[in-house]
């Protein structure tokens, strides 16, 4: 089992980053079982991370830009899930304080997105008609963008 790290300065990592941390400090991870997970996600914050959000004044569930089929399983010892969506039961994690996982990404713009889908159907990955809807759906929400920066910026300055 491994020990809680020490680190002078907080680590928060994203999509493929998220599970290989996740893998490192002992957790389990693998291709998604509900398959591609690709669009904007409306996250649920757990009721146990509400009290570590509480300063940060964010909605309950927050919509992020998912591009993944793979994701974390199980959780290393002593990790903490902060939140999940219907089709990643983990989406976002702690371990310690200094330490934060995210399955999506905050980061992305639509227009990553869109690009991102292009090359998944050109590549075979997924049909084109499902790339269309997909990029059809994007047209209707929009991430959070702001709840993001101040959650994340938040937690890399140890404010939280």
């Amino acid at each position: 089992v491994p020990k809680p790290y020490s680190f002078p300065f907080a680590l928060s990592v994203v999509c493929l980053l998220d599970q290989i941390l996740s893998r490192a400090l002992g957790g389990k991870t693998g291709r998604a079982v509900s398959g591609w997970d690709i669009g904007v996600t409306t996250i649920h914050l757990s009721s146990s991370s509400s009290k570590f959000f509480s300063s940060l004044e964010i909605p309950t569930t927050l919509p992020i830009i998912e591009c993944h089929r793979d994701e974390v399983r199980e959780l290393p010892p002593k990790a903490e899930v902060l939140a999940w969506s219907e089709k990643t039961g983990i989406e976002m994690f702690k371990y310690g304080s200094h330490m934060m996982g995210i399955q999506g990404h905050p980061e992305y713009t639509q227009d990553i997105l869109f690009h991102l889908i292009d090359r998944l159907t050109q590549r075979g990955y997924i049909e084109d008609w499902y790339g269309d809807e997909l990029k059809a759906k994007l047209e209707e929400v929009e991430p959070d963008k702001d709840a993001w920066k101040n959650l994340c910026t938040s937690f890399l300055k140890d404010r939280l």
